[in-house]
């Protein structure tokens, strides 16, 4: 599932936040770390979420996410990482 990702120059890198997913969000010095670091985060986020029980929303529509003054809209790919089976005592 791709998730809107708003991106933001914050000073002397970048910030990602998702307005999709409450508490979501990245930084990276160039625009290529803000990327690789959202789609971390995004990872990280849907571990943690399946973990406590919550479900994962579906992604906005595009269409539908209103665009703060000094943000670009994208979007970025949520895979959720595979857990390594835990071994016995």
């Amino acid at each position: 599932m791709r998730y809107p990702a708003l991106m933001e120059c914050a000073g002397d890198g970048y910030g990602v936040t998702f307005p999709d997913l409450p508490g979501c969000v990245a930084m990276g010095r160039t625009l290529d770390d803000a990327f690789r670091h959202g789609e971390e985060a995004l990872s990280d986020w849907a571990s943690a979420m399946e973990e406590l029980g919550h479900p994962i929303p579906e992604p906005s529509d595009l269409n539908d996410v209103e665009v703060p003054s000094g943000c670009a809209l994208t979007s970025m790919l949520m895979v959720k990482a595979q857990r390594a089976p835990q071994s016995g005592p």
